[in-house]
């Protein structure tokens, strides 16, 4: 799998903060990147649903988790009990 760019997103919380990276496997150090993208592979990312949310309180985190290749484009979008 060529991943090209993973972009992920976290909102919400007590303060309604924000948090966003936009990552590319080549301007990560190589041990890093590897690591990655094993892990990605191992989980066969692109076959997880879109939604992954269980019951939310009030004050929990939603992360939003977006991989790119060249065949390919999924997000998954969790929380914090899930």
């Amino acid at each position: 799998m060529e991943v090209q760019r993973i972009k992920f997103e976290r909102t919400g919380g007590f303060a309604g903060m924000r948090i966003a990276a936009d990552i590319e496997p080549d301007d990560l150090p190589e041990e890093q990147a590897r690591t990655l993208l094993e892990l990605l592979g191992d989980m066969d990312f692109n076959e997880i649903p879109e939604l992954l949310k269980s019951k939310s309180g009030a004050d929990q985190f939603t992360y939003s988790i977006t991989v790119e290749t060249s065949k390919w484009e999924h997000t998954v979008v969790t929380g914090d009990s899930s």
